[in-house]
């Protein structure tokens, strides 16, 4: 697919050739993006040969634009469900913007703004979406968490060769998957929400992208997956202010206290599924991007794994992490990445 096809498309769709049709830069994704303009409008152009994943995008985009929540508008769709128009929301990404200002006062009010209008889309959303309409998984629970663990075990604790028991580490899974289960309040979790997925437009409103992963599972989740991601190095007076403004946002008592309590256990997950994927994208496939970012998740799954008391019901998965400081780990690392 290259941005001919897309300019094609585009006219075919609104009658109207664009002005200018380019292709963006690839993520993670095999998703290819193009940004079109038309009349003084911009536009997002989206190819995807994966068609369950596009439906599962179109579908989400459907409920979240008729409750008038801050996602892209869906303007046309291929006959195919391979390509489709969406609007543009914004030149730059949060991420960005972090990495342009750090923590002024416009990020942190971005942040909050964030936090803000997740909550919007999780309590709107509430009773209203068909998770059996879902990409991957319908909800958080044992399969995805299982997954999310061995991603950690497969692409970090083998690739670099560290030393556990595995049956002793099998069964400190199963207790992890238990514990994840059980977390209240459950909602949609969008399981990618991080600031390199979230746009901010030109009067600095912010919205939301690439959501066509998300599932029913904690609520807590993506508010940790946004403030603890590894990149974005929010500092901890940070972090637990803005964590705790998210919570105060519920009104029941009960409700705060669940959300708290499910902190620390969704961090140990956050954590370990994101390293295994730096290990994944970095280590195996060497996509810089991840590579970048793997000294900084070793650094968070190593100091939550001092400070939360209840890593002690996991001994194999902390002495596991333990390893990843070890000198022969690091050397290890720098031999795969200049291999």
């Amino acid at each position: 697919m290259n941005a001919e096809n897309a300019k094609r498309f585009f006219e075919r769709s609104t009658g109207t050739e664009p002005s200018e049709c380019i292709t963006l830069a690839q993520s993670g994704s095999a998703r290819v993006n193009f940004l079109a303009a038309a009349d003084g409008k911009k536009y997002i152009i989206t190819y995807n040969e994966n068609i369950q994943e596009n439906e599962s995008f179109l579908y989400y985009s459907g409920i979240f634009s008729d409750l008038h929540l801050n996602t892209p508008g869906i303007i046309s769709i291929s006959d195919d469900r391979k390509m489709y128009i969406q609007e543009f929301l914004g030149a730059h990404t949060l991420s960005e913007v972090i990495e342009r200002e750090s923590l002024s006062d416009h990020v942190k009010s971005l942040v909050k703004q964030t936090l803000e209008k997740l909550y919007q889309l999780q309590a709107s959303t509430e009773n209203k979406i068909d998770f059996s309409k879902t990409f991957e998984y319908e909800s958080y629970d044992e399969l995805p968490v299982t997954h999310d663990l061995y991603y950690f075990k497969n692409f970090i604790a083998d690739v670099l060769e560290l030393e556990y028991h595995k049956s002793a580490l099998l069964k400190e899974f199963k207790e992890i998957v238990i514990l994840i289960e059980n977390l209240e309040p459950k909602g949609i979790m969008i399981r990618d929400f991080q600031a390199r997925n979230i746009m901010v437009n030109e009067q600095n409103e912010v919205s939301f992208i690439d959501y066509q992963s998300a599932m029913k599972g904690p609520l807590i989740y993506d508010v940790v997956s946004f403030l603890f991601q590894a990149k974005a190095n929010f500092p901890e007076s940070i972090k637990n202010e803005m964590l705790e403004f998210y919570i105060k946002q519920f009104d029941q008592e009960e409700i705060q206290n669940q959300l708290r309590n499910s902190v620390d256990p969704v961090k140990m997950m956050r954590f370990l599924q994101v390293l295994g994927a730096y290990g994944f994208r970095g280590l195996v496939q060497k996509k810089q991007h991840f590579l970048a970012s793997i000294e900084k998740g070793i650094e968070n799954i190593t100091e939550f794994t001092r400070t939360w008391e209840n890593m002690k019901d996991y001994p194999e998965l902390t002495g596991i992490i333990q390893q990843l400081n070890l000198e022969k780990t690091k050397l290890k690392i720098e031999v795969i990445l200049n291999h």
